[in-house]
């Protein structure tokens, strides 16, 4: 083994042999520094053992190493065998540390929308569409033309926080946007944090986030106080003096087809949604029941419901002019898409307080209690969950049986509408 004091005039002799192979010439101030000259190139290495075994490795090509610098490297790897540590591991663990800080802030540059996206990806085919679109709808950036009625979509409540990086999400930022958003939609702020709180326990479960996310932080006793309260809504319902008004004012509206619908609204006590989108070849004359979609099974699995007399005669007057019971030329998706005008029309007409579309849905569970139809019959109708344990697991009435207390109560409603025999 030649070992010579490494000088720069030397390195550059050093040549590797001539029938190929390599060549080492080690130097006499650092032991364990060695050059090494191959067909290909000139390295320094370091060479030593550890538990009787030979370690080698490359500190790198005498073209960027100084000489100095490879021996005070040489040096430092053999302090670390002296302590029977493995360089070739220490070496490892220092590029998988760095590794590892590197990822980390890559994540902590990652976007919350960008998480956001792929938490809405991982869910959708577990959600109901309903629970999806409310993700959706609360963060949008807005400004889009509405689907339904004129003018432009308002900007989600989730929306600012979607451009931050996930690094920058903290409690107090958190309170600071919730108080912004609560001044003007309270009901919205508090549905988006809870939205976005669980997006935010999510992201502390998967390998990609949770070393930047920091779960406690949607449980901040500070920003908790922020959330604003339920509030039930008062006065949003038909009173049972004030059906005969309604029903004459909506029986009035010119088009028969939103007549229809609307009526429907308050004898069914469905979401708008699930009502626009009934189909003739849903609805079942021979058996008087019908077959719509449910908010929280989607497409795929509805839930049927019975059809009373006075609702039959009306959707048997009703034009088919497409799919669609409830059809509108003019809307895109061909059938109706938006009561509430008509509705604001007819309660004018009739000098009635605002009731909502979805007050109606309101309604038909406070005015059949007048009827003392059961609570699980009213949620089995409305496609409410289930609560108790039993109406959730064993009790599942035929839609015969709804019909039978749906029936009543739609006769009921006629008859202080003075509609009685009505068709």
């Amino acid at each position: 083994m030649a070992r010579e004091r490494l000088t720069l005039e030397r390195i550059r002799n050093l040549e590797a042999p001539a029938g190929g192979g390599q060549d080492f010439l080690w130097d006499t101030e650092a032991p364990r520094l060695a050059v090494r000259a191959t067909s290909g190139a000139k390295s320094y290495i370091f060479e030593s053992k550890l538990n009787r075994k030979t370690i080698r490795i490359t500190i790198g090509d005498v073209r960027v190493w100084g000489l100095a610098d490879a021996r005070k490297e040489a040096n430092r790897l053999q302090s670390l065998v002296d302590r029977g540590t493995d360089p070739r591991q220490d070496r490892k663990d220092k590029i998988s540390e760095a590794e590892s800080r590197a990822a980390l802030e890559r994540r902590a540059q990652t976007t919350v929308g960008e998480a956001w996206d792929y938490y809405l990806d991982s869910h959708e085919r577990h959600w109901g569409e309903r629970h999806l679109a409310d993700h959706i709808n609360h963060a949008q950036a807005g400004g889009e033309a509405k689907r339904r009625g004129r003018g432009e979509t308002v900007q989600g409540v989730l929306y600012p926080l979607l451009r931050l990086r996930l690094g920058d999400i903290s409690a107090q930022g958190l309170k600071d946007w919730l108080v912004e958003e609560a001044e003007g939609r309270r009901n919205n702020a508090r549905q988006g944090f809870e939205l976005f709180r669980a997006f935010w326990r999510w992201c502390s479960t998967q390998d990609s986030y949770r070393d930047v996310v920091d779960p406690s932080i949607v449980d901040d006793p500070d920003l908790r106080r922020e959330v604003p309260a339920r509030r039930a809504k008062s006065g949003d319902v038909l009173e049972r003096n004030q059906l005969a008004a309604w029903f004459e004012a909506v029986r009035g509206l010119p088009n028969p087809v939103m007549s229809a619908h609307i009526q429907g609204l308050l004898l069914l006590g469905a979401r708008r949604d699930e009502w626009a989108e009934l189909r003739w070849c849903n609805v079942d004359f021979r058996w008087k029941k019908m077959w719509i979609k449910d908010k929280y099974e989607g497409e795929e699995v509805g839930r049927f419901i019975p059809l009373a007399p006075y609702l039959e005669a009306l959707l048997r007057d009703l034009p088919r002019e497409n799919e669609w019971v409830f059809s509108s030329p003019q809307a895109a998706s061909g059938h109706i898409e938006e009561p509430r005008i008509p509705h604001k029309h007819a309660l004018e007409a009739a000098g009635l307080p605002h009731v909502s579309i979805h007050g109606l849905r309101r309604s038909f569970a406070s005015l059949a209690e007048w009827v003392e139809m059961p609570r699980g019959v009213i949620a089995q109708i409305m496609g409410h969950k289930p609560s108790a344990t039993a109406e959730r697991h064993y009790i599942r009435r035929p839609v015969e049986l709804l019909g039978k207390y749906l029936t009543s109560y739609e006769a009921w409603l006629l008859e202080q509408a003075g509609l009685r025999g009505a068709r």
